[in-house]
């Protein structure tokens, strides 16, 4: 039998550089399925928004506060949540997530007032934002080398998904039940991941070999066993105190990490104000220029279309291309298309082609949580991936309220379409640049 250093170096080797099992494509199919649910709980409140309205007699700043309560939670979930991912493990942290936003979505169903609707949003948000960056770090802990990057795209390609399928459940949904349902309907969906997420989603090798919990030895020789290897004696020596950085979020601020880490938080942030400011603002903007309702959510459907593709596309490729050439490439692609759909003479036809291509920020955006994922060891991927996102969600906070100054302010199109879209997405091209990998 293997000593248990060989039999460290087999599972991960076999993970890492073999071909990509049954065992594995469920794992990351669960994370797949997880995130998109997220994009249907995310927008839940924007398929819903007119009925809520109405029923409430909500005013456009109070409906404000409630679309940003979301991404608020969001932002708090991955700084002060997700890092227990690295404490406690990634399938609990991914656990207890899908426990408050299945609380957070039921609950809102049953909220009489903005106040508690707030509030709820919030909770889902905290939940939705706790999970991420382990959805992230497992689909890469459980990825070979060589599909990566393509299993991290895939995986964020969920989110789009979600809202895709979420708009068209929600207009059943609403027309039958009320907008009450789509809540419920979220919520159940995400109680029902969880005996999947407990039964068939593992817990990290990487976070088993080093940080070794209790039942650690058991645990990856059931993985082992599943993966078709030999099992374990015992576990290896951990990696010792000097050598494995402290989790913490200083261990980001290392002189191994200070100059990728600050270069990492910059592109997240602009990229976030572009895609959080083209998502909120884009189907009224198409409305504001003469078309209908309709023409502008199909608009926004187009768009996360359109990323969902770019995201596969760019995952696929970067194996051949390199990841951080090709995001730079995507986020330089997707200004000139922002800036063409803002300024040109376009047809009702060439605006839904440019919709969809501005899609490509997306995937620009999701190459970044690949790169996060790269950056940082086992011992605080979670935190550099959360506190990478956290970061990041200041800006989807950020461009939609700025983007409705400027625009209550009756400045021109093309100016926030350049400064909220364009030029963020031309300056985390940039910053992409400072960013050094250990490995491609």
């Amino acid at each position: 039998m293997a000593s248990a250093a060989a039999f460290d170096g087999d599972i991960r080797g076999q993970i890492e550089t073999g071909p990509m099992t049954t065992f594995q494509l469920v794992a990351l199919g669960i994370c797949w399925t997880i995130n998109m649910l997220d994009g249907f709980d995310v927008l839940a409140i924007a398929f819903t928004a007119p009925e809520v309205s109405r029923e409430w007699g909500l005013e456009p700043t109070e409906l404000g506060i409630v679309f940003s309560a979301g991404l608020f939670g969001m932002m708090a979930g991955a700084l002060l949540l997700a890092p227990l991912g690295d404490y406690f493990g990634r399938r609990l942290t991914i656990l207890g997530g899908l426990a408050t936003i299945t609380a957070g979505m039921i609950a809102t169903a049953y909220v009489d007032n903005v106040y508690a609707m707030v509030l709820m949003r919030v909770i889902t948000g905290l939940g939705i934002g706790a999970i991420l960056a382990s959805l992230t770090t497992m689909t890469a802990e459980y990825s070979s080398n060589r599909r990566r990057n393509l299993s991290i795209s895939f995986m964020h390609a969920g989110y789009p998904v979600g809202a895709i399928i979420g708009g068209l459940i929600s207009v059943y949904l609403i027309h039958a039940f009320g907008w009450r349902s789509v809540f419920i309907f979220g919520g159940a969906a995400s109680a029902i991941m969880m005996p999947l997420v407990y039964f068939l989603l593992p817990e990290s090798v990487n976070y088993l070999l080093d940080k070794q919990p209790r039942h650690a030895l058991r645990d990856v020789n059931t993985i082992a066993a599943r993966c078709k290897l030999p099992p374990l004696d015992s576990l290896p020596d951990r990696p010792s105190v000097d050598k494995a950085p402290r989790i913490s979020v200083a261990a980001l601020f290392s002189r191994d990490y200070l100059a990728a880490t600050l270069a990492l938080w910059l592109a997240f942030f602009l990229s976030m104000v572009a895609l959080y400011f083209l998502l909120s603002w884009t189907p009224k903007v198409i409305v504001n220029a003469g078309l209908s309702a309709d023409q502008g959510r199909f608009a926004g459907v187009l768009m996360n279309a359109g990323g969902a593709i770019a995201m596969t596309l760019l995952g696929w490729l970067s194996a051949k291309f390199g990841l951080q050439r090709l995001i730079q490439i995507y986020f330089l692609t997707s200004a000139v298309m922002i800036m063409i759909f803002a300024t040109a003479p376009l047809s009702t036809g060439l605006l839904m082609v440019f919709a969809f291509l501005m899609g490509s920020v997306m995937a620009g955006l999701v190459g970044l949580y690949s790169v996060a994922a790269r950056l940082y060891p086992t011992q605080i991927r979670n935190t550099g991936v959360g506190w990478a996102i956290g970061i990041g969600r200041w800006g989807a906070v950020f461009g939609p309220f700025a983007a409705g100054w400027m625009i209550a302010a009756e400045l021109e199109r093309w100016t926030y379409f350049l400064a909220l879209a364009a030029a963020p997405a031309v300056l985390a091209a940039m910053a992409v640049g400072f960013i050094k990998l250990r490995t491609e």
